[in-house]
């Protein structure tokens, strides 16, 4: 049975998104993603199409008539970039992504230059932007300013795509989306991601990078993930009841010295995040009492337990890194936090052409060029 989004109330549109029969049709159009707000709209075909995607974009952005291509790709579309939350590599990430594809962008990082410092509602404000953009990527510190922006459009006269880059404590879609492609390469003389065995480490709970990630192992034939954080950050929301009814045996540890000496020789990659301060505070916005920045010692990953870990193990990041990943990691051969800010570019070039309908002329003329 087809749901129309137009005839949804926004509660039932947040519930349809949460039941996985009803989810597609709300997030999808002619099969390709329109709103992209959660990891679990992806089946893991639309993940492997992404990837060989962005994988085409990187090599035809090496050839000289490939670059070319790409930038008649969204020549002419118009690409808002509406952040109200501090952000450097998401914002210039998705920046650099329109323009490899000839696309312009507009970026508004001060709401107190918007309509919303005037009290403007979410659903005036989006579809004032609908007449001049032909897509509006958003971050926000509201779990729900996504939703509510693609529920206004949906409903409207002239809807346009909304990606979510960064939702409160919520999701992350777009950086779990790189964080799979991440994968995937450095795991490609290693039969893919199926099989492999990663370690979250840090303030899971409030990290959306890591919440988004475990949500989409699940599309993958992962049998174990390992969760070393405090008791106060583990994750709430039914994310690990989902994980598990997924097949995946969750393991937590509490420190991870201990929990890298028990099974550091069996895992394939450790994803590290940052104690998310921000979210302490009346205002949600300061340090610990001590005003003092970063995570503690039993979860920080110091150099010396490289002993515990093989030399193929992945070390990734998704950044900002205050104490607990320490500079001597980037000689480790498994260490990609670099490869994974680029692989960002390629993969929301990816997104963005998979949304406007361009991702099997992309992966096409790359296959013309032999360059796949």
């Amino acid at each position: 049975m087809s749901v129309d989004p137009a005839s949804l109330s926004y509660e039932d549109f947040v519930q349809g998104i949460e039941d996985r029969q009803r989810r597609r049709q709300l997030l999808f159009r002619e099969g390709r993603p329109y709103f992209v707000l959660v990891s679990q709209q992806f089946s893991r075909a639309d993940l492997e199409g992404l990837c060989d995607t962005a994988t085409a974009i990187r090599r035809l952005d090496r050839h000289r008539d490939g670059v070319d291509f790409l930038r008649r790709i969204l020549h002419g579309h118009r690409v808002m970039n509406l952040f109200a939350q501090p952000s450097t590599r998401t914002a210039e990430s998705f920046i650099a992504a329109a323009d490899k594809l000839g696309a312009s962008t507009r970026l508004v990082s001060d709401m107190r230059t918007s309509s919303f410092a005037k009290g403007e509602t979410v659903d005036d404000s989006v579809r004032t932007l609908s007449s001049f953009f032909d897509t509006i990527v958003v971050r926000h510190p509201d779990d729900d300013f996504a939703m509510r922006a693609s529920w206004a459009l949906a409903r409207s006269g002239r809807p346009i795509p909304v990606v979510s880059a960064g939702s409160g404590k919520s999701q992350h879609v777009t950086q779990s989306l790189l964080d799979v492609y991440t994968l995937r390469y450095s795991f490609a003389s290693r039969g893919g991601i199926d099989g492999k065995r990663i370690v979250l480490v840090g303030d899971v709970g409030r990290n959306r990078a890591a919440r988004s990630l475990a949500y989409m192992m699940t599309k993958f034939d992962v049998h174990r993930l390992d969760i070393v954080c405090a008791k106060d950050h583990l994750p709430e929301g039914g994310l690990l009841e989902y994980i598990s009814r997924h097949g995946i045996d969750v393991r937590i540890h509490e420190r991870l010295a201990p929990a890298l000496e028990k099974v550091g020789k069996e895992v394939d990659a450790v994803y590290m995040t940052r104690l998310q301060q921000e979210w302490d505070g009346d205002a949600g916005g300061t340090p610990d009492q001590k005003g003092k920045l970063g995570t503690n010692e039993d979860f920080v990953l110091h150099p010396e337990y490289a002993k515990y870990l093989r030399d193929d193990c992945v070390i990734m990041h998704p950044l900002p890194r205050i104490n607990e990943l320490p500079e001597p990691w980037e000689s480790h051969p498994g260490f990609v936090v670099w490869r994974q800010v680029r692989n960002g570019m390629w993969m929301r070039s990816a997104l963005l052409a998979s949304i406007h309908g361009a991702a099997d002329e992309i992966r096409a003329r790359a296959a013309r060029l032999s360059l796949v």
